[in-house]
């Protein structure tokens, strides 16, 4: 009897723990928050800053995985991290490959520092892109 007492404390505890963990949805939500605090840029500005003679932007995205229909991401909106530590982390070494791996496309612009867009559409953008981004970040808000 004592043994089938412990398997049951034992399993309500493991229960208890599992419920203590973040799950899915708090990561979701932490990277909604997250995402929210981006600066959000309307690509037809992409534009104005790529006609202009004084603002130049590159696309620092390797080719060598895909080719791309056109210069900038089919998604009509694109991003800038309102946070100088995300430009700092993107800056070190692997985590550009980290952020491509996450399926975004990056530029650099002066002003903007790091620019970065979708190529896609049609699809749960919080799953396929933020989520892993957030990961990749190893941010730990949800905790």
């Amino acid at each position: 009897m004592q043994d089938i007492l412990k398997m049951i404390t034992n399993s309500k505890q493991h229960y208890n723990t599992k419920i203590r963990q973040p799950g899915n949805k708090a990561m979701e939500a932490a990277a909604q928050k997250w995402v929210r605090e981006f600066n959000c840029i309307p690509q037809n500005i992409i534009v104005k800053l790529m006609d202009s003679d004084s603002d130049e932007i590159v696309e620092v995205t390797p080719f060598a995985k895909t080719e791309y229909e056109s210069f900038l991401p089919m998604w009509g909106t694109m991003f800038s991290f309102s946070d100088p530590l995300d430009n700092e982390w993107l800056s070190e070494p692997g985590n550009l490959q980290a952020m491509i791996d996450c399926g975004f496309r990056v530029y650099q612009q002066e002003d903007y520092d790091y620019i970065f867009g979708i190529d896609g559409t049609g699809y749960d953008f919080y799953e396929a892109h933020w989520i892993p981004l957030y990961k990749a970040r190893w941010l730990q808000c949800h905790s």
